[in-house]
């Protein structure tokens, strides 16, 4: 049977030209010699328009749904990159996006999710949420929630593989008293109440890790809210915990938590790079700030939220009906605060 990525590679265009085109797409802007290349193409394979059906014609427009209050995306450079990404992509593709709900904020509905072209969900939303979404859209992409079990489009970066990368560096580089201090995972729900458990990506990856290597005895952490404020309290619980010996290396779930870390070790005299390496994740610009330098894990959070607007239209654009699943790499960005003897980069 022909299909729309027959027609396009006889047109010798994309599947999404072609789709929107033969669906008379009037946000769309192509040359009227590529116009009629598909529509020749078209005919030329015997390609059936009339079986392009729907079952309630939906507008190139995406919702976005995000765990994330407003305030709280302003101060955390990894979601607001994030957010630009979605917005850049859904600007360049013509996509309307104006419909975008705040989890943290407490909506108390959802209302016409099924009149949308797609929706993108941005952060952990609780696997009930998710079944009670595709039931109203089943164009459905999920961002930075990989434990979910669903059959939808998911976008993410590998932070557990990355986790483990670094984790090999610090034992290789003669440390086994490895600390782990980050946040906790949070899920909400539609209407915006949160269930917290430890069951997050890193300290997960952290404790699989120590056990896989027999460090059991040398396990230490602590949790709690994604702040600096809270991570030097962290730091000190930790380190009073942990007197003699101190931890020689400490990994920690976000950049801006490592700033309120570094606040902790430099009020006790502690010199970070020598006394006690440490590593973090995202990259922020103020992570090279630092003194020492701040080893990091660069998550390209602008790629995921282009890639997830790209992902909604082949839905919208009905190319596939199978759920993808995109995961980036991520990069360990080395600086003062660790620096492996084999000096990876």
């Amino acid at each position: 049977m022909v299909g729309i990525r027959d027609v396009a590679r006889k047109a010798n265009v994309s599947p999404a030209a072609v789709s929107r085109v033969l669906n008379n797409d009037k946000t769309i802007s192509v040359a009227p010699s590529t116009r009629e290349r598909i529509f020749e193409a078209a005919a030329m394979l015997d390609y059936d328009l009339k079986k392009r059906k729907y079952t309630k014609k939906r507008t190139p427009s995406i919702g976005v749904i995000s765990t994330i209050s407003k305030s709280a995306e302003e101060q955390d450079v990894y979601y607001k990159e994030l957010r630009l990404g979605l917005e850049e992509e859904a600007r360049r593709l013509h996509l309307g996006m104006n419909r975008l709900y705040n989890l943290s904020d407490q909506p108390k509905e959802w209302k016409d999710l099924d009149q949308l072209g797609a929706l993108i969900v941005v952060g952990t939303v609780t696997k009930d949420s998710i079944n009670d979404l595709l039931k109203q859209n089943n164009n459905l992409v999920v961002v930075d929630n990989p434990d979910i079990q669903q059959e939808v489009d998911m976008v993410y970066g590998d932070l557990e593989r990355m986790t483990n990368t670094v984790l090999e560096a610090f034992l290789a580089n003669g440390h086994q008293r490895i600390a782990y201090i980050g946040g906790y995972q949070v899920d909400l729900n539609e209407f915006g109440k949160k269930t917290i458990t430890t069951n997050e990506k890193r300290i997960r990856a952290y404790l699989h890790f120590m056990a896989d290597h027999h460090l059991d005895d040398y396990i230490t952490y602590q949790l709690g809210e994604w702040t600096k404020e809270s991570a030097e309290l962290l730091t000190y619980a930790l380190l009073k915990e942990n007197k003699k010996p101190l931890p020689t290396a400490i990994l920690v779930g976000s950049d801006p938590m490592a700033m309120g870390v570094y606040q902790a070790l430099k009020n006790m005299g502690i010199a970070i790079g020598t006394d006690i390496v440490l590593a973090s994740f995202d990259n922020i610009e103020a992570a090279a700030k630092l003194s020492p330098g701040l080893t990091t894990v660069k998550i390209n959070a602008k790629l995921l939220g282009k890639t997830a607007v790209r992902l909604a239209l082949e839905r919208i654009d009905g190319i596939r009906d199978e759920p993808l699943i995109v995961t980036y790499p991520t990069k360990l960005i080395i600086r003062e605060s660790f620096i492996p003897n084999d000096g990876r980069r």
